[in-house]
């Protein structure tokens, strides 16, 4: 899992390093066009709206593989090295179940529009709302690993969980 979640990580990187700079030369563009050409590109602000929706479902996948998300932890401070990992392992099994939940909804969500095309590109609606279900697949993997990793790794005494 850990080989999985390794290899979506890269290619995560490289789809999000793509849509960044696509987003960037389409909004430049679109203000030189405006501007300076008096002649505005009218699907800009829809294609740079679907680019972002992909970007923020990879970037949350590629936070929850960081454990990058903000947290407070006063309270998981005050417990063992074994509390701290037994409430990991639940709060990773509860965001998993959620997380399974949302990713058959979304599914669910994207083939009901899957006859829809966009206002000014013309193009399926799938396209743009697969980001989510596709983000979210990640995440789930990434999480997943993370779970597995806390089975594999023994405790500071040696011990496993």
């Amino acid at each position: 899992m850990h080989i999985l979640s390794t290899w979506i990580e890269k290619f995560e990187k490289v789809v999000a390093a793509i849509l960044v700079a696509a987003m960037t030369i389409i909004i430049a563009s679109a203000v030189v066009f405006r501007y300076f050409f008096n002649a505005p590109i009218y699907w800009a602000s829809e294609a740079s709206i679907f680019l972002m929706a992909w970007l923020t479902f990879i970037g949350g996948s590629l936070g929850l593989k960081y454990k990058s998300q903000a947290s407070v932890t006063f309270l998981v401070d005050r417990f063992s090295d074994q509390g701290k990992r037994i409430l990991e392992i639940i709060s990773y099994t509860i965001i998993l179940v959620f997380m399974a939940l949302l990713i058959g909804l979304s599914y669910q969500w994207v083939f009901s529009v899957q006859h829809q095309i966009s206002t000014s590109m013309r193009i399926p609606m799938w396209i743009p709302y697969l980001s989510v279900p596709v983000g979210l697949t990640f995440a789930f993997i990434h999480l997943l690993s993370h779970l597995i990793g806390l089975f594999k790794k023994p405790l500071q005494g040696g011990e496993r969980l």
